[in-house]
């Protein structure tokens, strides 16, 4: 029950999300013309079953009204048939709302706060695997599971009270046994299938991290191959896949154990109305067509009663579903995911970038990388960080840009907005070669002679004619090599012209001289940097340089 509770609770609160929003009324005028349709199609399909009766009455008497009320019926079917076209219809509009509008309101939130960062940068956050497919398939699945779950229970439910009536009429006793089937089968059912549920969350979580891992091997296709960990690549893939498979082998019993008892219920309710009825029928106390009205009715009303079995092999999909998406909303929702086990680093916004005796320690608090770091960047100068690999330089470099606060102390700095972060490997978009130059900022209004004009500055004159123009899109990763991307990025860090830029080893795959034409370029543009580097010639490019040492002692000096 606790278990249910909670599966109930994210469906409403994920739920709620679109049914309360501002989209609301056109979500229920929607909804509404979709119940119109349940209510029409079911009224045509309780006259269909009176006249089916009557016409197979007609058929056994030989008589020519036959015809009349095949004319009739075929009018029902044809009314039924477009009633559940229009349904359809109605159906996958109110989907692809409810889709867009949760999809987009996921995207938000996924970005705010930098949420994205803090899911696939967590270690410890074990729960939250393949954030992409949840994004794409889990939502897709969401929406359209609890739309149809919800109209076909009702549509059951209401076509129930319709044909009830009917089959009490015909014989009470029908009543109480296709309660007693549905009974007897829901409990079968989920005897059977409740082992389905935890297997379903595993075949969840396993299929998309078989595909990572193909898609990891095509973008490091390069690396593999350059180490010939072919082998190594292989033998993780197919640990994977068996792994999946094993999951999928389990699944087999229970999944082909529940489909043959269900066909043999289908199969058997067929045949019990006539057993019953066809004594009074031989005894000319009923009409021929009463056995066709009550085998057709028997049907519904007993499918009715069976909803619940029915559906139950979806509906522990559609569970695992739930539960991994509603964990992820419950994830996002929450202001700051990493627990805070100590004092957090305070971030002040101010007009200077300057830390405060800092103590910046591992997001598990379990490594003090710095203790008590002060210094301030004078405009237009530069810090340089440097020290043994591990150190913690890049570290600081999250602090200052707020991906980490594990720590106490204070760091001044003005808005993320005006801070240019340049890593050692510059982020290649999926996008043009203008929106390479441009990112993060593409709304800037440079012609394509300024552009090619910063290109050359950063010797990359010929990639325009190499790639065949600004707005091509290319895979770019594949395209440059690193130290062409190096190169492109400094290109966006001057056509973005920041007050304040933190450089992450933006030179390591460049040689002496374009390291330092580049360097040249920042500090004549005015530019407040503080940099992370190994090499001894970037001193001559800084003010100052600050060497992080063991255990969290450093030292400073001017260059």
């Amino acid at each position: 029950m606790n278990q249910l509770q909670e599966y109930w609770r994210w469906i409403w609160q994920i739920g709620k999300l679109y049914w309360l929003s501002k989209e609301k009324w056109k979500a229920i005028s929607i909804a509404s013309v979709y119940i119109l349709l349940i209510i029409i199609a079911n009224n045509v399909l309780l006259k269909f079953n009176y006249y089916l009766g009557r016409t197979s009455t007609a058929l056994q008497a030989k008589s020519n009204v036959f015809y009349h009320l095949t004319l009739i019926t075929t009018g029902l079917i044809a009314l039924y048939v477009l009633s559940y076209i229009l349904r359809y219809y109605v159906q996958q509009k109110l989907e692809l709302y409810w889709r867009e509008w949760l999809n987009q309101n996921f995207l938000q939130r996924y970005f705010d706060n930098r949420a994205y960062y803090k899911i696939n940068n967590n270690n410890n956050n074990k729960q939250i695997d393949n954030p992409d497919e949840r994004l794409s398939e889990d939502i897709e699945s969401f929406v359209s599971n609890t739309i149809f779950y919800s109209f076909d229970l009702g549509d059951t439910v209401f076509r129930g009270f319709l044909f009830i009536d009917s089959l009490w009429k015909i014989n009470h006793f029908f009543v109480f046994l296709t309660i007693t089937i549905a009974a007897i089968r829901t409990l079968i059912s989920v005897l059977i299938g409740k082992s389905l549920i935890p297997l379903r969350d595993k075949k969840l979580k396993l299929k998309p991290d078989f595909r990572y891992s193909l898609v990891n091997v095509r973008n490091n296709s390069e690396t593999i191959a350059f180490y010939g960990g072919e082998e190594q690549e292989l033998k993780v893939i197919r640990a994977k896949f068996h792994t999946l498979l094993a999951v999928l082998h389990q699944t087999i019993l229970p999944e082909s154990t529940l489909s043959a008892f269900e066909i043999s219920i289908s199969i058997g309710s067929g045949l019990i109305p006539q057993l019953i009825l066809a004594p009074e029928y031989f005894a000319g106390k009923i009409q021929f067509g009463d056995i066709a009205s009550s085998l057709s009715a028997f049907g519904i009303v007993l499918g009715v009663f069976s909803w619940f079995a029915n559906s139950f092999d979806g509906l522990t999909s559609y569970a695992s579903v739930v539960k991994r998406l509603g964990i992820f909303k419950d994830f996002l929702e929450q202001s700051d995911p990493v627990i805070q086990k100590g004092e957090a680093i305070q971030t002040i916004i101010d007009q200077r970038l300057a830390l405060n005796h800092l103590t910046l320690q591992t997001p598990d608090y379990k490594r003090t990388l710095v203790k008590n770091l002060s210094f301030e960047v004078a405009p237009g100068e530069g810090i340089l960080l440097m020290g043994a690999s591990g150190s913690g330089k890049s570290s600081i470099l999250r602090a200052i840009s707020g991906l980490w606060n594990s720590g106490c102390g204070n760091i001044y700095r003005p808005h993320l907005s005006e801070i240019f972060f340049l890593p050692q490997r510059p982020y290649m978009i999926l996008g043009t070669l203008r929106a390479q130059l441009l990112y993060p900022h593409y709304q800037q209004n440079i012609t394509d002679d300024q552009l090619q004009l910063i290109l050359n500055k950063v010797n990359l004159s010929n990639l325009v004619e190499q790639v065949g123009g600004f707005d091509t899109e290319i895979n770019w990763t594949d395209i440059l090599s690193l130290g062409e991307q190096q190169r492109l990025g400094f290109a966006r860090l001057i056509l973005a012209n920041p007050a304040y830029a933190v450089l992450d080893e933006p030179t390591s795959a460049l040689d002496i001289d374009t390291e330092k034409q580049l360097y040249e370029m920042v500090k004549d543009s005015n530019t407040t940097f503080i940099s992370v580097g190994h090499r001894p010639n970037l001193v001559q490019y800084h003010k100052y340089v600050i060497e992080i040492l063991d255990r969290g002692n450093w030292r400073i000096f001017s260059s």
